[in-house]
Order: structure tokens, then C-alpha cells, then sequence
């Protein structure tokens, strides 16, 4: 799978249409390859004269990172620059080190129109995000501190890293143009998002861990529930634990119920199902667990029932029946 990471250099933080866009570049990462290939560049030639003095005081100028002379002599234009890249993201996937940024405030909107309506791109998860919830740097303000691309390159990559090793050339090319110019922060960006694929964090679809009784296992309602989250969901992985029984074969409950909730906290979402008794649900006590676990972790946890149903209850039933019993869901509309 491929998936083109993007990034920008800009005249502010405003976005379109107080600031301009200057620079851009777009980077290839082969997730399965871990191969960064670098498939446009340009810096975007603009009439300066119809710009003030604030947007010629801009940052980006100031400090060096691209002069007003490279800006007046770059051989493409906003129009031709935009309606290239516009061509070349239809139909991909297409990422950003901050989404929010690069394609909110600039890429989404005119000339460009990066965006599932005018070409088709689908946008990816952002690298800043999976990078900050992977690293998970302290702070006193938030949960979780959102980290720069340079403080995620310290924490995630270096000369051994899998797609460093193997982009070393392209790697060496870039270097010269330096921290902050759109090309070597793309490429950089690509081999986070890269790492991070690798250790299994990126995702473009989500996964979906799938719990549910031992006594399900390899039978019709499983394989009816199986049809039913791929329906529902229908571009998530699914992880059904069932398929490591026999791996497991030897492994105390402790020790497989820890592997579940390891699979279950590097998914995204928690889909599970009961056994149906005299119109009532029940689940043993490791789906309760699992579930239970899930609610701690604040994911997204839907029901099987008819459909996937997001509201319900899950409560203790019988602390003695492990097996079957353990706990008993009820949906809301059943909740009186």
C-alpha cells in the first residue's frame, strides 16, 4: 500500500485565503516496502507585488527558509502547481505530519481541492496525532502533549531504523535543503508515519478486535457476527482471537487472557457478542474483562445484536458461572 505524505511551506498560520502556499512536496511511503520515493517538488512562482508588508515579513522569509527571489524566479505557478498535484493525489491516500494544517487550512480548499469530493483523495490518518498518542509525552495541560515533527524523529527514528536503512539515498539528496523546506520535512515526515506502520500504531482502516465466548468459536453465530461487522465496518481488520487457539493451546488462562487485551488495546474498536438464553444476553468473564477493559481505554465499543448497537449495559450477573454467566447486557431499549 502506498500512501503519499504531503507537506507545505507557507507565507502564515492563518490559511487560505490570508496566507499563501510557497512550497510543496510529496513523498511515496510503501508501508509494506518501507520505501520513500519522492514524486513532486516545486516552489510556486507569485505576483509579490500585490503582497503587503506583513505577508513579505513572514516568517518563512525572515528566517532564511526561502527567499522572495526564489518565490519571483520559480518557474510554475499557484494554477499549474495546484492542478498537477490535484492529478496526481486523485484516488490516494494522502497524509500530512498535521492534517489539520496542511490540508484544512490550505490543500482542502481552492485551487487546490484536495478533498474526497472534488478528486477523490481519501485522507489518512494524521502522523502528528499517532505520532503524540504513540510517544506520549507528559504535560501538565493535557492528556496527551502533541510533539513537534523534530521531537517525533528524535523518539522514533534513526540510522537503523528500517526506512532510514533503506532510503539513505534520497535521505543524503535532501540534506541539502535543511529543516523546514517542504521536501525534507516530507520525507521525513513518510518515514515517521513509516515507523510507525511497522510498529503496528498507523492504520489507514481501523481494527477491529473481535471478543466473544470460547463457546462461539467456529460456529454458525460466529461466522453470522463475522458477516455482520464486515458489512457494517466494511474496511476495518478484523482480529478474531479464535484464530490463535491452537497457538495458544498451551498458555494459562492468565496468559492468553493477557495476549486478548493486548490485541484488544492496539485495535480501535471493541466489537463483541453474547450468547442469547431465554431473551437474555450473556457473556463469560473474559469478554466481560475484555469489555470492561475497553470502557477504561475510552474506545469505541459497539454490541452485537441485530445490528451493532453502540448503547447497552453490561453488569456482573453471576460471579460464579465464568463461563457463561459471568455478565448480562441490556440493550437501552430494554433498560426501563
Amino acid at each position: 500500500m502506498d500512501i503519499y505524505v504531503v507537506d507545505i511551506e507557507t507565507t502564515g498560520l492563518d490559511g487560505w485565503p490570508k496566507d499563501y502556499v510557497v512550497e510543496i512536496a510529496i513523498m511515496r511511503a510503501n508501508v509494506l516496502k518501507q520505501e520513500v520515493e519522492q514524486v513532486y517538488h516545486s516552489v510556486i512562482h507569485h505576483d509579490i507585488s500585490t503582497w503587503d508588508e506583513s505577508i513579505l515579513d513572514s516568517w518563512i522569509f525572515k528566517k532564511g527558509i526561502i527567499s522572495v527571489d526564489e518565490i519571483k524566479q520559480a518557474k510554475k505557478d499557484l494554477a499549474t502547481v495546484s492542478g498537477e498535484v490535484r492529478k496526481l493525489l486523485s484516488n490516494k491516500f494522502v497524509a500530512a505530519y498535521n492534517n489539520a494544517f496542511d490540508f484544512d487550512k490550505f490543500l482542502k480548499h481552492e485551487p487546490w481541492d484536495i478533498n474526497d469530493e472534488k478528486n477523490k483523495s481519501k485522507i489518512a490518518p494524521c502522523i502528528m496525532l499517532t505520532a503524540s498518542e504513540y510517544v506520549k509525552l507528559p504535560s501538565k495541560y493535557k492528556k496527551r502533549k502533541i510533539i513537534r515533527q523534530t521531537v517525533a524523529k528524535k523518539y522514533l527514528l534513526n540510522e537503523n531504523t528500517e526506512c532510514i536503512r533503506n532510503n539513505k539515498d534520497l535521505e543524503k539528496e535532501l540534506a541539502q535543503y535543511g529543516e523546514h523546506r517542504a521536501n525534507y520535512d516530507a520525507f521525513y515526515a513518510a518515514c515517521i508515519l513509516l515507523e510507525l506502520y511497522r510498529k503496528n500504531q498507523y492504520r489507514v482502516y481501523p481494527r477491529v478486535y473481535y471478543a466473544h465466548s470460547l463457546n462461539i468459536y467456529r460456529s454458525k453465530q460466529e461466522r453470522k457476527e463475522l458477516k455482520l461487522i464486515k458489512r457494517t465496518l466494511s474496511k476495518a481488520e478484523i482480529i478474531n482471537p479464535a484464530v490463535y487457539e491452537k497457538k495458544w493451546k498451551k498458555s494459562t488462562g492468565k496468559e492468553i487472557m493477557k495476549r486478548c487485551l493486548d490485541l484488544m488495546s492496539n485495535s480501535d474498536i471493541v466489537v463483541f457478542s453474547a450468547i442469547e438464553q431465554e431473551n437474555k444476553y450473556f457473556v463469560g468473564k473474559g469478554v466481560f474483562i475484555e469489555v470492561k477493559f475497553a470502557e477504561e481505554l475510552g474506545m469505541e465499543i459497539y454490541f452485537i445484536s441485530e445490528e451493532l448497537e453502540k448503547k447497552y449495559t453490561l453488569d456482573m450477573y453471576d460471579d460464579n458461572d465464568w463461563s457463561l454467566k459471568f455478565g448480562i447486557v441490556k440493550l437501552k431499549k430494554q433498560i426501563h
